[in-house]
């Protein structure tokens, strides 16, 4: 049976819960799930779930590193390894217990699990525990990310967004690029904030950019405050 985004939460949501994320709404960043909790007070450390489009039960999943919630965003100079897939950082000995015979292979370095088999289930959550650590103790990962120019363009986006909406100043101005139905459960207040917030940076504006700020700074706020 083909492996969903809603049974692959409701099969890891108790044992990533267990280690500290929280499931957040999340139909954006292209994850089939995604998982948030804060690395310090500066940075996020989401793991993001990839349903296999070859295989109908399997899936594998992905660290990233950042000052924002945008899973997977890589691009001028933040730091390729903010985004790594967790298997990478299984030992040979790790492989062998808890990954399916053909990602135990020499030379393989890819790691996926079958959500139809509940000690799978049991082994990705083992996964996390045991990597976690792994991939934030990287060699200046926390220092590249810090000081990337681009995590630090977002992460002001997503600061000012969060700004408007806490002071609540009413505004009744018009709006070009709000969703025509709700995404995520996030109130159409912070999509007025994010169009705000980027006419007034002098950002890209376009759908796609107030949809992207509006639910990074949503997301952050629900980490942190609520």
């Amino acid at each position: 049976m083909k492996l969903t985004k809603n049974k692959l939460i409701r099969l890891t949501k108790t044992g990533l819960n267990s280690l500290g994320y929280r499931e957040i709404p999340d139909s954006t960043t292209g994850a089939q799930g995604l998982y948030i909790k804060t690395a310090d007070v500066n940075l996020f450390l989401t793991v993001g779930l990839t349903i296999s489009r070859y295989y109908d039960s399997m899936f594998t999943a992905s660290y990233y590193l950042s000052k924002v919630t945008c899973w997977g965003a890589v691009w001028g100079d933040i730091p390729n390894n903010s985004y790594e897939r967790v298997g990478s950082f299984l030992t040979k000995g790790e492989r062998d217990m808890l990954l399916e015979e053909r990602y135990r292979k020499e030379g393989v370095k890819d790691a996926w699990w079958d959500g139809e088999d509940d000690e799978a289930i049991k082994a990705f959550i083992k996964t996390i525990e045991i990597t976690e650590s792994r991939f934030l103790s990287q060699p200046g990962l926390c220092y590249d990310v810090m000081n990337s120019v681009e995590v630090n363009e977002l992460a002001g986006l997503s600061k000012a967004t969060i700004h408007s909406i806490e002071t609540n100043h009413e505004d009744l101005s018009s709006f070009k690029f709000m969703p025509p139905k709700p995404i995520d459960n996030i109130p159409i207040e912070w999509f007025k904030a994010a169009e705000k917030t980027i006419i007034e940076k002098g950002a890209i504006l376009n759908i796609n950019t107030v949809k992207r700020l509006a639910a990074d700074a949503y997301r952050q706020f629900i980490v942190v405050h609520l």
